[in-house]
């Protein structure tokens, strides 16, 4: 397992080639100290038996799936544990070692070869994450091809805390999302969308967090700029998560203070012909582009 680090003049942030993770990354508060937003592990040993995929790039299919899935019509039996899949199992990419491709000063770039029939899916994925740093902006640049037609449909699980040494309660929170995903009890959406008006999943004006839980998929507004905003009082750090996918899973873990924000297409997608696809033919190549943005956000 090998440590890597990028920076500017801006942020620092550090990578392993397990899982792809990032493990660190360093933004300036109100007061100019160096601060560490992501709640990962301290040792990068400890990642081997991490079972919340900190940091993490997960693929090849993020979120939950029920078995089977479907291909075309067809139905594709899968890995799953009482008929759901979650983050691709056993198989899953984020405890995987991926090969490091580049690394200069301000990026680095990971690939990962996935085989055909990995936890029953079909195709031989050619996967990489591309982590650039842009001034104060991380991206991170998603890449695949299949030589079969399957399903894909990557995220990373980041987990953040804008004042690492507080509760992730006293944070303030926009989603520009007037749905969400219906679950089943299983928490694989079932096909409904359903307003977050009159909700705890109404944050569309910026609110503290406070006591609310969530691991919930947010549909994004098609014109909004951010798929989240998330803002530190004590820190005075902002951080904007803006995307090119259609929603946002939104994940506040029941026992470490800390957010994710896995941007991502629809969970359950193969088995819901009405959600965008993520199905990806032999020859197309997958693209996702998420970035994180930081900035020091005076009180008013």
């Amino acid at each position: 397992m090998q440590v890597f680090t990028i920076e500017n003049d801006q942020l620092k942030a550090e990578f392993l080639d397990y899982g792809a993770i990032l493990h660190c990354l360093w933004v300036r508060d109100k007061n100019g100290i160096p601060t560490n937003v992501i709640m990962g592990l301290e040792k990068p040993e400890e990642y081997v038996h991490d079972t919340w995929s900190r940091g993490a790039v997960i693929g090849r299919f993020a979120g939950r799936l029920e078995n089977p899935i479907h291909i075309h019509t067809k139905p594709v039996a899968i890995e799953h544990s009482e008929g759901v899949l979650l983050h691709s199992g056993s198989s899953g990419w984020g405890n995987k070692t991926w090969d490091l491709v580049v690394h200069h000063k301000d990026q680095i770039c990971f690939r990962y070869t996935c085989l055909a029939g990995a936890s029953g899916f079909p195709g031989r994925v050619e996967a990489t994450i591309l982590y650039r740093l842009d001034g104060n902006k991380l991206h991170l640049e998603y890449r695949a091809e299949t030589d079969a037609d399957t399903h894909i449909n990557l995220t990373n699980h980041v987990y953040f805390n804008l004042n690492p040494k507080g509760r992730i309660n006293t944070h303030r929170l926009n989603i520009p999302a007037e749905e969400v995903l219906e679950l089943k009890p299983n928490l694989v959406p079932n096909g409904t969308k359903k307003w977050v008006a009159q909700t705890s999943f109404d944050f569309r004006t910026q609110k503290q967090i406070n006591e609310i839980r969530l691991d919930d998929y947010f549909v994004l507004n098609k014109n909004a700029e951010e798929a989240a905003v998330l803002y530190s009082s004590e820190t005075g750090i902002e951080m904007k998560t803006i995307t090119d996918q259609p929603g946002v899973v939104v994940f506040t873990p029941p026992h470490f203070e800390a957010i994710c924000f896995e941007t991502q297409k629809f969970s359950n997608t193969p088995n819901i012909p009405d959600f965008p696809s993520t199905l990806v033919k032999s020859g197309e190549v997958y693209q996702h582009n998420t970035h994180f943005e930081f900035s020091l956000k005076n009180e008013e």
